[in-house]
């Protein structure tokens, strides 16, 4: 879904627990987007795995699965939104966080 979105990069993509696991121990992004449902855990489990490897990242649900919006901002996420409901929102917010990473960047060189 967040493919085709002008001004948004995806740098990885993790289709499992496991992957999410390796890939942020290798990358660490700055920001990622996770789903509940994975065919080797749940959303929750990666956004612990993404957030105990790197802490600094910000991380967002993105679910038809609304009832875990309460947990997975206790878990740690930034954001959960709805995927039938929220798209625009999440797309705003993520083009919102690129561009203070940016501003911070520029601060720091």
């Amino acid at each position: 879904m967040l493919g085709g979105v002008e001004h948004l990069t995806a740098l990885s993509i993790a289709r499992t627990l496991q992957e999410a696991d390796e890939k942020s121990r290798d990358f660490c992004p700055d920001v990622a987007v996770l789903d509940m449902n994975l065919p080797d855990g749940n959303g929750l489990d990666a956004l612990r795995a993404v957030k105990c490897n790197c802490p600094n990242a910000h991380l967002f649900m993105f679910s038809n699965q609304i009832e875990h919006r309460d947990r997975a901002k206790r878990a740690g996420a930034d954001g959960f939104y709805d995927k039938s409901l929220e798209f625009e929102a999440l797309v705003a917010r993520l083009i919102n966080e690129d561009e203070i990473l940016e501003l911070q960047r520029e601060k720091l060189a």
